[in-house]
């Protein structure tokens, strides 16, 4: 029932244990891996093309056994199961990869790096590299993985050429707004955004079920004075809250708020807290926008507190110190993951020429793609 590995695997012994399988490795760590999961988990179980399951969880006894576990010649775990004697073989990369532990859930978000006004350089690349795909494109969505936003130069300055970014990753999020949007100053505007006014930081379409996840806004005009964009990273910032007024963050984390939206044809209306926390109590996502949230609706004895919180998370994210300015220039696009990074602009004159294409796009795309590009690097 036990092996030792050769002096080229990362394995140095192999074994069942209590019905699991005890796997220590040469770093000097070891994993365990109950009996079910291997058999559920098993690579026999999977298509080879897709990796989608063959076999149903259910169909699989409760009490299986694992009988053995040896290393191959070729460097396979092989586990040999009691009561039907067949086998199934693993890569032991593969249990590596897949080692359940608490350590592991707890560096689940360990890519992220959150910055304040201080962010030593702006995270960009150019359109020519990105476009010819590979190494390029991928180190750029990498950068929008980790930062939460990234500028890309030299996108050609005609309309829709912001559509032609979206296609290196993923799919366009059409809305009521359309497949994409002008953002420029216009008489009668239904949305603040088409006038010159200054936009305080703020998460897009708060008041939609779900958000999209993706913004990419794109400048064809620029203007002289003003409509400097501002970006603000709602995860440092909720962060930070935590870490001063935890009282203040749960509140926020729990509470749900709403979102109201409408114009002559739309009527949209969402509920959500200010801050999402996912199911390890991480940041998953930030929902604010001064301009299109509704009355708040708390119990009397809520509701001061509640305001003290909501001020305070809006101190911060408006304070110059947590936030970067940047002027875009004709052919400039930046793209925001709009459930962690708010985005702004300062005012301008509503009779400048100033002209932003945006669109939206979701971020599974971004993920799926930089996933593929790494697995080919």
């Amino acid at each position: 029932m036990e092996s030792a590995g050769s002096n080229s695997s990362q394995v140095i012994r192999c074994s069942i244990q209590d019905n699991q399988l005890v796997i220590n490795w040469r770093d000097g760590t070891q994993s365990r891996y109950h009996a079910l999961w291997l058999r559920d988990n098993a690579p026999d179980a999977r298509d080879t093309r897709n990796g989608q399951r063959l076999l149903e969880s259910i169909d699989i006894p409760a009490n299986i056994q694992a009988a053995s576990a040896k290393l191959t010649d070729d460097g396979q775990i092989e586990i040999g199961w009691a009561e039907a004697h067949e086998h199934s073989r693993f890569s032991p990369e593969w249990l590596r990869a897949h080692a359940y532990s608490n350590h592991q859930q707890a560096e689940a978000n360990c890519w992220r790096v959150l910055w304040d006004g201080t962010l030593y350089s702006l995270p960009r690349a150019h359109f020519s590299e990105i476009a010819q795909g590979g190494a390029a494109l991928r180190d750029w969505l990498d950068t929008v993985q980790t930062y939460g936003f990234a500028l890309l130069h030299g996108v050609p300055t005609e309309s829709q050429a912001l559509l032609k970014v979206v296609d290196l990753f993923g799919y366009v999020r059409e809305t009521n707004y359309g497949r994409y949007f002008d953002v420029k100053s216009v008489v009668n505007p239904n949305n603040l955004a088409y006038t010159g006014l200054a936009l305080s930081p703020h998460t897009d379409n708060p008041y939609r079920e779900p958000v999209p996840t993706l913004q990419l806004l794109h400048c064809l005009a620029a203007v002289d004075n003003g409509g400097h964009s501002t970006v603000v990273d709602g995860f440092y910032v909720a962060e930070t809250l935590r870490k001063q007024a935890p009282e203040q963050f749960a509140l926020l984390a729990t509470l749900p708020v709403q979102f109201h939206f409408q114009d002559q044809t739309t009527d949209l209306l969402a509920e959500a807290p200010l801050i999402r926390l996912d199911a390890r109590g991480s940041l998953a996502a930030i929902r604010y926008n001064n301009r299109s949230i509704a009355p708040f609706n708390f119990a009397p004895e809520q509701m001061d507190a509640y305001y003290a919180a909501y001020l305070a998370f809006g101190r911060l994210i408006n304070d110059p110190a947590n936030q970067i300015a940047f002027k875009l220039a004709p052919g400039d696009l930046f793209m925001v993951d709009n459930e962690r990074v708010l985005h702004g602009r300062t005012g301008f004159s509503s009779s400048g020429n100033r002209h932003l294409q945006g669109c939206y796009a979701d971020r599974d795309g971004l993920s799926s793609t930089l996933r593929v590009l790494r697995r080919e690097s």
